[in-house]
């Protein structure tokens, strides 16, 4: 079993303790509170750990990297007490949402001090091109999350939903490895394939993640929240309704679900009709061919420990990735 917490150890230990210590100081307890809550929440920190052995992977010292890869767990959790507004989730990560918590007014302007303080944090990197890379990033995902707004309820092809991925979650992976990069080396053509590493990774992560909302690698993973019903379009959905294997009433039940005219949905009446048509395999296809081109821009890096790790977070995460089975990757 591949455990990436007993793998990094200090690493781990690293980012959580710099998370902790974010400097709020500047911050009025009213907004305090809920930045604190916000940031606190847990999650994979796998941005972090890709930024972080990144740096590694280029020579350079991961303790380098905590102001960058803080100023981008910032700003990223800032887009998702947004985005939990938006898509009105009243959970985060098993725990209330922000605005559930405290109030939607009071939720909105934490997500602005968190955009605000993931900046204060990449000006403290005294490198300007982490500013420009994050702020070109914060606006890649707010586009993102807008064209998924608009979108919503509409069928579109997989060119725009791989935009769409792309500006969700590819761009934030691609600043995750690339930052990392900056602050290891000068080397301007290893930034350059760090990012590119980090937007196929964050590619595959996205649909992974649509995989995942339908067909759970855990038996305990909470569905409850699922892409079909939301109306929010996924790759699984689009290969469906593409398939020339799809019967007429499949497809039409499917798009009733979709666009909202049904208000509940069979979970294993999806999945039948993804696996009988192809769609399931065609996704996981897809996103192991990101996961391969992810791994071709650093393949060519000297083979340091840290190159090792993420080589095994490629095939953890999606190499040997199997829908329905227990999860073989620990974070």
């Amino acid at each position: 079993m591949f455990n990436l917490r007993e793998i990094l150890g200090e690493k781990i230990e690293f980012i959580n303790g710099a998370v902790e210590e974010v400097d709020i100081s500047g911050v009025h307890s009213i907004l305090g509170v809920p930045t604190k809550y916000a940031i606190a929440g847990g999650g994979k920190r796998l941005r972090p750990i890709i930024c972080i052995l990144c740096a590694e992977v280029v020579g350079g010292d991961y303790r380098d990297a905590r102001d960058a890869f803080l100023a981008l767990e910032l700003i990223h959790n800032g887009t998702l007490v947004h985005d939990d507004i938006i898509d009105e989730d009243l959970f985060r990560r098993g725990t209330p949402s922000a605005h559930l918590k405290f109030g939607v007014k009071r939720a909105v302007l934490t997500g602005d001090a968190l955009l605000s303080m993931g900046l204060k944090y990449a000006a403290k990197t005294k490198k300007m091109i982490v500013v420009d890379w994050l702020s070109e990033t914060a606006l890649k995902m707010i586009q993102g999350v807008a064209l998924q707004t608009f979108f919503r309820r509409r069928v579109i092809p997989e060119a725009e939903y791989l935009k769409i991925n792309y500006l969700k979650s590819g761009s934030l992976f691609e600043a995750a490895a690339v930052l990392g990069g900056i602050m290891g080396s000068d080397d301007v053509e290893a930034h350059r394939a760090l990012a590119e590493f980090g937007r196929d990774f964050g590619n595959a992560y996205q649909i992974r993640d649509d995989i995942c909302g339908v067909f759970s690698e855990n038996r305990d993973d909470d569905l409850t929240r699922n892409d079909l019903l939301n109306g929010d379009i996924s790759l699984p959905l689009i290969y469906a309704l593409e398939s020339k294997a799809i019967s007429e009433a499949d497809r039409l039940w499917l798009l009733s679900v979709y666009l909202g005219e049904t208000k509940r949905a069979d979970l294993a009446e999806v999945q039948r009709i993804y696996e009988e048509t192809g769609a399931l395999e065609k996704s996981v296809e897809m996103m192991k061919e990101f996961a391969e081109m992810s791994w071709g821009h650093v393949e060519g890096f000297e083979g340091t420990n840290a190159k090792k790790l993420l080589n095994q977070m490629l095939d953890q995460y999606y190499k040997n990735f199997s829908p329905g089975l227990t999860p073989r990757i620990i974070i």
